[in-house]
């Protein structure tokens, strides 16, 4: 069973996630690049995020912001 790994950042902070993250924004809004896809993501507090390929990802906060995978 995987378990929660809880993210915090600072507006402008970016994170690199491995391939297969599915990610939760609990509070402030996240801008998610996936690799090997064209389109980016735009998410905020209370939306979930889950990958379309096997590429890892990037996560840059608009704002201060909390996440938490799984």
């Amino acid at each position: 069973m995987n378990h929660p790994t809880h993210y915090e950042l600072a507006p402008r902070g970016m994170l690199r996630l491995p391939a297969g993250s599915t990610l939760a924004c609990d509070s402030g809004k996240l801008w998610i690049t996936e690799d090997h896809q064209v389109h980016d993501t735009v998410i905020g507090a209370g939306q979930v995020f889950t990958p379309v390929a096997d590429g890892a990802l990037l996560v840059y906060a608009f704002t201060p912001a909390q996440l938490h995978t799984h």
